[in-house]
């Protein structure tokens, strides 16, 4: 049994707990999340400065262009998107696997869980199958 407690607890369905703790079993599954009040031996508390809360969804992510971060004009409109995507289509393979694995390290870093990913190609589908993060690819024709 394990008891986190940070500053601030984030539960899905009420207001944060300052100093709250969160019970979790021998599995990882998570039994109760309390006050800090509820818990009889404080010296078993795992302290953590900040913030504890629930994983991140990224709900609309295009992996396989991750290649493309910095490379095109931002707020030009949809068209002038398309055409600077054309620009990059011939990217050696190992760049785009690459700048993928650092999105994706860059995402898993930043607390994201889960991905709703929108694949054209297939270039992304061996990064996803080998990945820690929960992806939900979306295939655009």
């Amino acid at each position: 049994m394990r008891y986190l407690t940070a500053d601030y607890i984030f539960p899905i369905s009420s207001a944060p707990i300052p100093n709250g703790i969160i019970t979790i079993d021998d599995n990882g599954t998570i039994l109760a999340i309390t006050d800090s009040k509820f818990i009889a031996n404080s010296s078993k508390l795992e302290y953590y400065e900040g913030a504890i809360c629930p994983g991140f969804i990224n709900a609309h992510c295009h992996l396989e262009l991750s290649h493309l971060k910095g490379k095109i004009k931002e707020h030009t409109g949809l068209v002038d998107f398309i055409l600077a995507v054309q620009q990059f289509r011939n990217v050696p393979l190992a760049e785009v696997h690459a700048a993928m694995q650092e999105a994706e390290a860059e995402m898993e870093e930043n607390g994201i869980v889960a991905i709703g990913d929108i694949s054209n190609t297939d270039s992304s589908f061996n990064i996803k199958a080998k990945s820690n993060l929960y992806y939900h690819t979306f295939i655009e024709l």
